[in-house]
């Protein structure tokens, strides 16, 4: 009797707890999502019955209406911010409340998180000063011929393919196996031809990455609900045969490089300047507008704290990671709509033939290609690459005309996708329709002259904004440009005209569910 006694005793406090737990947002002014026990607004991402954007999707239309709201990651408290001013304050004007992401590794432990990304507080500051000149236009234009060359190795592997009477292609592995060989080469300064070897282990370690395993769930769990946890347990962010590769080749170029005084004008290049000197020098000479205030606010090099050897892996390991995942989905996206849009993909053609017909891609005809950029930055806003973005609240923050305030070490969660698709903010956000990007008056993209005020974010804002934003862009556009010069494609899975493409529900970088078929065609001169 006493023991049953107990039983209810217990289960009385846990249930009052709960509900205390839960009611954090109330207690302190806000509105809350409705939150169930145990789970608070988290059962679906638990159980994995529907992918991030669409379970985020879900409480931004419930909280429709309102600027933010509540919500719980189990029993931690999580501020849901739609409002597109409010965002903007986040990511700029207040920067300083909410400069840091919401993540937490044990980079002594293991050293290939120390990336930019998971960097705080002043560290991320000092490092992203250092890396802030790896990604300029000029230091683009000095890796732009190794990035040609991959492009058309992978032209190539299309031809072979339609010689070979295989004209149908996964691009989503393809891209995948594309992004791989890019990065190995334009990173670490390594031919592997992945496209035409999957079997090579850049590409094997890279999906082992993000292969839907026991693992990688527990590990996503964590990254999700508990990432103190995953310093706490040391945790490492990829399995030990990961690290242990990628540890073991950086050393070895960086060796190699160091005693041979080796250079091949690529990233790994950059890195080992930042190694030796601390710096890379600005390109002065070709500085782009949105360049100017890095410039401006430089670190004198001889105030600049040289990269340890762990801090340039974790670098070159995270630069690999992106671009294999964010970046492979972006091109499989954009070429998906390309294919169920053919009138799209002629006028992006003729574009590319008006230019082309006398000369070959070149960095300064790639970036003056108007109308692929609107196709391009269309397809990130459907399909942007992370559909949530995640700050910390790093000082209690006043919300402004409002009495209430956020709490310092309270997460914030801005659903980037669901803004890009309401119909608020875009008319047919559903439709792929390039010339929403087009300033009719200029034949520019409106959002290279900032003359848009419609919300777009697909790598964030501000200061902590992706630092490899351009580079993927520019190897983006490269490589539709190359593919569509030369073939035309089509989808092989009719529904897909008609149907939205399915996201993975197991993965939070955004990708479709299965490797959906294009079928390429060699185009007629």
């Amino acid at each position: 009797m006493g023991f049953i006694v107990a039983l209810v005793l217990i289960a009385i406090a846990w249930y009052l707890l709960d509900r205390y737990f839960l009611s954090y947002w109330k207690r302190n002014g806000f509105k809350q999502l409705d939150a169930t026990f145990l789970f608070g607004n988290s059962r679906k991402l638990i159980t994995q019955s529907a992918s991030f954007y669409e379970i985020f999707d879900e409480f931004y239309y419930k909280s429709k209406g309102e600027k933010f709201i509540g919500t719980y990651n189990l029993y931690k408290p999580s501020l849901l911010v739609t409002d597109p001013q409010m965002i903007h304050d986040i990511f700029i004007k207040d920067f300083g409340y909410f400069h840091d992401h919401a993540i937490s590794f044990d980079t002594e432990n293991d050293p290939l998180s120390g990336f930019l990304f998971s960097m705080t507080g002043q560290k991320w500051r000092d490092l992203r000063v250092r890396l802030s000149k790896t990604f300029t236009s000029g230091k683009l234009r000095w890796m732009f011929p190794v990035m040609k060359q991959n492009s058309d190795v992978l032209v190539n592997y299309i031809q072979k393919g339609l010689d070979t009477n295989e004209p149908v292609f996964g691009f989503s592995e393809l891209f995948r196996r594309y992004n791989a060989n890019l990065i190995s080469s334009v990173a670490f300064g390594i031919d592997n031809d992945c496209i035409n070897n999957p079997n090579n282990d850049f590409y094997k370690f890279g999906v082992k990455n993000f292969e839907n395993n026991f693992r990688n769930n527990v590990k996503q769990f964590l990254f999700t609900f508990m990432p103190r946890l995953m310093s706490i347990f040391k945790i490492k962010f990829a399995p030990e045969d990961v690290n242990e590769f990628f540890l073991k080749i950086v050393r070895e170029i960086v060796d190699y490089r160091e005693k041979n005084n080796y250079n091949r004008n690529d990233f790994m290049d950059l890195l080992i300047q930042l190694k030796n000197q601390g710096y890379v020098p600005a390109d002065k000479d070709v500085v782009d507008d949105d360049e100017k205030e890095t410039f401006e606010n430089e670190t004198e090099p001889k105030t600049m704290q040289k990269l340890t050897f762990n801090e340039l892996a974790a670098q070159a390991f995270v630069f690999f990671l992106a671009a294999f995942e964010t970046n492979s989905a972006a091109m499989t996206f954009c070429l998906i709509e390309l294919a169920r849009n053919p009138k799209i993909q002629k006028k992006l053609q003729d574009e590319l033939d008006e230019v082309y017909k006398t000369q070959d891609i070149t960095y300064e005809s790639l970036i003056n290609l108007k109308y692929l950029e609107c196709c391009m930055l269309e397809a990130l806003r459907k399909y942007p690459p992370v559909p949530i973005l995640f700050r910390e609240c790093t000082k209690d923050y006043k919300i402004p005309n409002t009495d209430l305030v956020v709490r310092k070490g309270t997460d914030v969660k801005i659903p980037i996708m669901s803004l890009h698709r309401d119909p608020e903010i875009y008319d047919n956000p559903h439709d792929f329709i390039p010339e929403r990007f087009l300033d009719s008056a200029t034949g520019n993209s409106k959002l290279d002259n900032q003359k848009s005020a419609i919300f777009f974010s697909p790598f964030g804002d501000g200061p902590r904004h992706c630092i490899g934003m351009r580079m993927a862009r520019v190897s983006s556009k490269l490589i539709i440009a190359a593919l569509l010069s030369k073939y035309t494609f089509s989808l092989e899975d009719q529904r897909l005209n008609h149907e939205d493409v399915n996201f993975d529900i197991k993965s939070f970088p955004l990708r479709p569910d299965h490797d959906v078929q294009l079928r390429a065609t060699l185009r007629k001169n």
